[in-house]
């Protein structure tokens, strides 16, 4: 059975008890049913509606900023309450998240600690560096260090400022690290802006997501993405239970790190049969981020078979779940400094069978999805994920907020692409939205696809 809070997902949306309404193409196998029992998804981003870019039930868009929330409660968007004062989740965002804002941070960093900076960009290093960090009448202490992996450039740095690296307690707005993204091949810097509204319209955890300007000793830096980390706030923010064990990419351990106990993470690697995979996991939640990471599609990702860009979570009472995570090559532009697309084949990337050219599928899904009751199950959630993805709902909030960056995007001095070559960018994510519709649409109305095989 579809649990309750997975069905309030499902009406909001126009589909019925797993099966799809006539403007939706139908999923193939048997739907209807989860193969595991019911789900426990009542906390984690369960809230029913629609949020920015993406479409409610009728297919329009909310407004910036605003979610329709589930028939349980009527949330306080400011405060993570309802009307009763009892908290629900997910809770709201922190206030530098404001879609409606381009919240301006300023870093001060003395002569040495930016020489240092630059030093480590040379060396390939990530070391945290004293900064005195200002956003608006605030200023405080902090460290702040580089990050990116394929998108490290020292052309236009990217930052991670951390208020925890001395004092552990340290917290600005709540948050304990902020996270400022600029990879060079999205030249629309509203990748990942666009893409988590999605997961948090289908009831699945998600980051909270703007633009930020930087201002590094005085003078404008760039624009960034301004990205939700994944820590404790986050699950305290995502989920009622945020105690359990957190890993970056399944492996690293994020939290309880003095127990260190992987026990359960190490079974669940483990597993040789679905059977063994629904008893540590949440599998109808796993099904449910896979197929939302296909529709996007997120071409580095889990679901591509990318084993670290992802968040494992072993949630207290469900089981481990799924927490989508880097998903600025998400879509079908990013592009190389040539303007050549980076993958040329995301628009007509095979919602089960895509794998990433660099990696392969991995086990736990490969298992799941040759099961053909649980195959059914993943492309079910592939028709609630299409009825989500609004082409024209997403094209209309990446013009409004294209309106809002573009002075800032034009007047970066550090960004690595021409203001041309941004307009273009923003033309082609606009356009893609429908045509990665219509392949789904066309996927699923074909049929057969269960259960896979690799």
């Amino acid at each position: 059975m579809i649990s309750p809070s997975r069905l309030v997902v499902l009406v909001a949306l126009g589909i019925a008890c797993g099966s799809s309404d006539d403007d939706q193409p139908a999923a193939d196998g048997d739907t209807g049913t989860s193969p595991g029992g019911e789900s426990t998804m009542g906390d984690g981003g369960t809230s029913a509606g629609s949020s920015t870019g993406v479409a409610d039930s009728t297919g329009v868009a909310d407004s910036p900023g605003t979610s329709t929330e589930d028939t349980t409660s009527t949330a306080d968007t400011d405060t993570g309450t309802d009307t009763g004062g009892e908290p629900t989740w997910p809770q709201a965002c922190a206030d530098i998240y404001d879609p409606a804002i381009v919240p301006t941070f300023e870093l001060t960093f003395s002569d040495s600690e930016w020489e240092g900076l630059q030093a480590d960009c040379e060396q390939g290093l990530q070391s945290y560096r004293p900064v005195e960090f200002t956003y608006g009448l605030e200023t405080v202490t902090a460290m702040a260090r580089l990050k990116g992996n394929w998108s490290y450039s020292c052309d236009k740095y990217q930052f991670v400022i951390s208020f925890n690296e001395q004092d552990p307690d340290g917290r600005f707005h709540g948050l304990r690290k902020i996270m400022l993204d600029a990879p060079w091949y999205d030249r629309t810097l509203l990748h990942e802006r666009i893409a988590f509204p999605l997961f948090e319209a289908l009831g699945l955890p998600y980051s909270c997501v703007n633009n930020a300007r930087v201002v590094v000793n005085g003078s404008y830096y760039g624009l960034y993405g301004n990205v939700e980390r994944i820590d404790q706030e986050y699950l305290e923010r995502n989920f009622e239970e945020p105690e359990g064990n957190l890993y970056q990419g399944g492996s690293e351990l994020k939290t309880n790190e003095l127990e260190n106990d992987t026990t359960r993470r190490d079974a669940l690697f483990a597993a040789s049969t679905v059977e063994e995979i629904d008893a540590l996991m949440d599998l109808d939640q796993a099904v449910a981020e896979w197929a939302a990471e296909a529709m996007l599609p997120a071409m580095d990702n889990y679901w591509a078979g990318v084993e670290i860009n992802y968040y494992l979570y072993d949630h207290p009472s469900r089981g481990f779940v799924y927490l989508p995570y880097d998903l600025d090559i998400s879509f079908g532009d990013a592009a190389y400094g040539d303007g050549s697309l980076v993958w040329p084949d995301a628009l007509w990337s095979d919602p089960i069978t895509y794998e990433h050219p660099g990696w392969l599928k991995e086990p736990l899904l490969q298992l799941v999805l040759a099961d053909p009751t649980w195959c059914a199950r993943f492309v079910e959630e592939l028709v609630v994920a299409r009825a989500a993805y609004s082409p024209a709902a997403m094209a209309d909030q990446v013009a409004q907020w294209a309106d809002q960056i573009a002075a800032d995007v034009e007047d970066d001095p550090h960004r690595q692409f021409s203001t041309a070559d941004h307009d273009a960018a923003i033309d082609q994510l606009e356009a893609f939205f429908a045509d990665r519709a219509d392949v789904v649409d066309a996927w699923l109305a074909a049929g057969d696809h269960c259960p896979a095989e690799w």
